[in-house]
């Protein structure tokens, strides 16, 4: 993804078959990895045992997404991938 000056990333909105810290019973992380495309990412996860990714969280106040750094996610507990589109220049 570009914002003019830079390329990205794709990002990847992951619903995880896991509660969520809030209560709810799936938990959804936004984040991106260097894959080109969507099948790219899915056939990347499907051969290895934990997926590392740069995870964001959204700060509305900001209007924006917030680099919390990496996490392993287990492939395992994916229900769905989506690529995010509500991107905004950092």
């Amino acid at each position: 993804m570009t914002d003019g000056y830079r390329t990205y990333p794709m990002r990847f909105k992951i619903t995880l078959n896991m509660p969520a810290h809030s209560g709810s019973l799936v938990h959804q992380v936004v984040c991106e990895h260097p894959s080109k495309s969507l099948q790219a990412f899915v056939d990347h996860i499907n051969s290895v045992d934990l997926v590392v990714v740069e995870e964001f969280y959204r700060d509305s106040s900001a209007n924006r997404y917030d680099n919390k750094g990496e996490i392993a996610i287990n492939p395992a507990w994916i229900g769905k991938i989506k690529v995010h589109t509500e991107d905004k220049p950092r």
